[in-house]
């Protein structure tokens, strides 16, 4: 019996050995198709329960995402039975991160990892060192690799593990630390291969952006230099034909196959009503493979391309606020047509044309934005001097008028009603009386006459300069009495009278007397100048608004509607009026009336006649 017993103990570790030998075969061959710790893990531990009663395994991983070493982020792998409670697996938790500090040397572990919240152990724990003594059915494990610890695996059996259990779970450690330190070693290398490709890949790109920066600062340069060359052109001359066939030529080839700048017919300063256009400059070349004949790209152009063939027209220009057109036709792929303004008004465009497809991007048509600018800036320019020398002949023309067939029968009138003044000897004292009355107003109108040309002259010695006032407080029915007493004569010479209406309380104006006076004596005079026979011209006066309202009226045949917008213009008279004049009088007064802050303007009927209106401020 006791030989029996002897016998049959090795045969039951044995037993116990090659079963042992069978469940770490078949965890190594789960663990040889590693895929990763949250799938394998559990698989391990349903393998390893069927070899030992456990209740709870932690494996703590210090190594990152990338497999480089982490020790003091290890992350969190939990397996727990069906029986197990969680304040047991909490305990559980605890002795494997102070076993695990302890053995890879650190002082506080902050766990990662899904299962850390369900521990609720987020955050670091701080752990002693070293760890408090563990019941024995805990068994903590270290996953070695290379000489160095890596993790832990802590297992909690359901009692006292014998010597071949713990054998079996050092075992089961060995092999899981094994296909751990392959599976870090292939994440490594995966990592390493990421880092490089996006290395490389982030080199491409910095070359691209390096050779697109580089493109983008010679075009940038590119058209910096063409827009000072084009500027250059543009400012050489005021003629506007000479230096826009030059810019057509920097265009061409340049930036464009074929290149036309159409110009409106136009008066200085707006386009002529009803006029067409001119074409300024036309540049044309071949473009690659095009050869030259019927066929070819500028005979096409020329013949059927809709902005060549048939030039601008005030009907074809846009009118609204668009700054650039673009349009495509069979074998003109590329077509730009940039209206030219100048001060809100369509006065011409630039057109562009090019075989090339998509040939202008956003930068080229900012770049011809700004080059159109420059062209509407350097017409501008040329017409407002073709304006200015217009006006220098004008004033020119006006100060030989005024010098010479105005100056001198003033002179005349002056001398002859002095010597009738010294001359005259009434029979009675009543004559003398009238009799020095109508000399005296003699005076007075070639004194004023004498100080208006005075004052005309002045003003056209001072180009254009405004003509300097004098305002002070003025009464309203003193000024019409002294324009009147001027006037009169000429109103009884056609049997017409004046009437004067000034509402009670009219307030003063603040004013200068003799250019309101000069006002006053124009729009009276062409009221008696326009109206017939036997007519009354009735002048008011009327407070509104803090200013005081003057009105003349006439009885007149009126002014046609086409011919008021023109009526207060420089040097303007309408057509068919038999009465002459220069066409500066309303210009004038509207000037005065502004200048002291007021405005004039007129209503008027055809058939019926004309009210002139201006106000003027009350004096405070």
């Amino acid at each position: 019996m006791e030989e029996a017993s002897v016998v049959a103990l090795p045969f039951r570790e044995l037993e116990h050995a090659w079963r042992h030998l069978d469940h770490l075969y078949e965890i190594s061959k789960l663990l040889t198709g590693f895929e990763s710790v949250e799938r394998t893990f559990p698989k391990l531990m349903a393998l390893a329960t069927q070899v030992l009663p456990l209740r709870t395994a932690l494996l703590l991983e210090g190594v990152d995402l990338s497999g480089e070493p982490r020790l003091e982020r290890p992350h969190l792998n939990v397996w727990r039975g069906t029986d197990t409670s969680g304040l047991r697996l909490a305990q559980a938790a605890g002795q494997a991160a102070s076993t695990y500090a302890w053995l890879v040397g650190v002082k506080a572990v902050e766990p990662r990892g899904e299962a850390v919240a369900g521990l609720d152990a987020s955050g670091e724990w701080i752990l002693p060192e070293p760890p408090s003594r563990a019941e024995p059915t805990f068994v903590s494990l270290p996953l070695v690799s290379k000489g160095r610890i890596f993790g832990t695996l802590q297992v909690e059996a359901e009692g006292v593990l014998a010597e071949e259990g713990l054998a079996f779970i050092d075992a089961v450690a060995n092999l899981l630390a094994s296909a751990l330190d392959r599976h870090y070693a292939l994440r490594r290398e995966v990592h390493l291969r990421r880092r490089a490709e996006t290395l490389e890949r982030l080199h491409r790109e910095l070359l691209a952006r390096e050779r697109q920066a580089r493109h983008e600062a010679e075009e940038s340069h590119r058209r910096q230099s063409f827009l000072a060359e084009a500027s250059a052109v543009l400012a050489a001359s005021l003629d506007y034909r000479s230096t826009l066939p030059g810019l057509a030529r920097l265009l061409v080839p340049a930036w464009a196959d074929c290149c036309a700048i159409d110009l409106l017919h136009m008066e200085p300063g707006a386009p002529k009503q009803g006029g067409g256009a001119e074409r300024i400059a036309l540049m044309a070349v071949e473009p690659p493979g095009y050869v030259p004949g019927h066929a070819s790209f500028v005979a096409q152009a020329l013949a059927s391309h809709p902005w060549m063939a048939f030039p601008a027209s005030p009907e074809n220009l846009p009118q609204a606020q668009v700054t650039v057109e673009r349009s495509e036709w069979s074998g003109f792929p590329s077509n730009l047509r940039l209206p030219i303004r100048v001060r809100g008004r369509t006065i011409g465009a630039l057109s562009l044309i090019s075989a090339r497809p998509e040939r202008y991007g956003p930068a080229d048509v900012e770049l011809f934005e700004g080059l159109v600018q420059r062209i509407s800036t350097a017409v501008d320019s040329a017409l407002l001097f073709q304006q200015a020398q217009e006006a220098v002949s004008w004033r020119e023309e006006l100060l030989a008028v005024v010098s010479h067939d105005i100056k001198t029968p003033l002179l005349v009138v002056r001398m002859n009603a002095e010597m009738l003044l010294k001359a005259a000897r009434p029979v009675d004292q009543e004559r003398r009386r009238h009799g020095r009355r109508h000399l005296e107003t003699i005076l007075q109108a070639a004194a004023q006459m004498r100080d208006l040309i005075g004052g005309v002259l002045d003003r056209a010695r001072a180009q254009g300069m405004p003509m300097p006032l004098a305002p002070q407080p003025q009464a309203v029915d003193g000024l019409f009495q002294q324009a009147l007493e001027v006037l009169r004569p000429l109103a009884l010479d056609k049997y017409q009278s004046l009437e004067v209406e000034v509402c009670p309380g009219l307030p003063r104006v603040l004013a200068d007397r003799d250019r309101i006076l000069q006002v006053l004596n124009n729009l009276v005079g062409n009221a008696i100048k326009f109206s017939g026979a036997g007519c009354t011209i009735t002048l008011r006066a009327k407070q509104m608004d803090g200013q005081v309202r003057f009105s003349v009226k006439d009885c007149g045949p009126g002014i046609s509607p086409e011919d008021v917008p023109h009526l207060f213009e420089r040097f303007w008279r309408a057509a068919g009026v038999s009465e002459r004049g220069t066409g500066l009088g309303l210009s004038i007064a509207k000037s005065i009336v502004e200048a002291h802050g007021g405005s004039l303007w007129v209503e008027t009927q055809v058939g019926v006649g004309s009210t002139f209106f201006f106000t003027l401020p009350a004096a405070p």
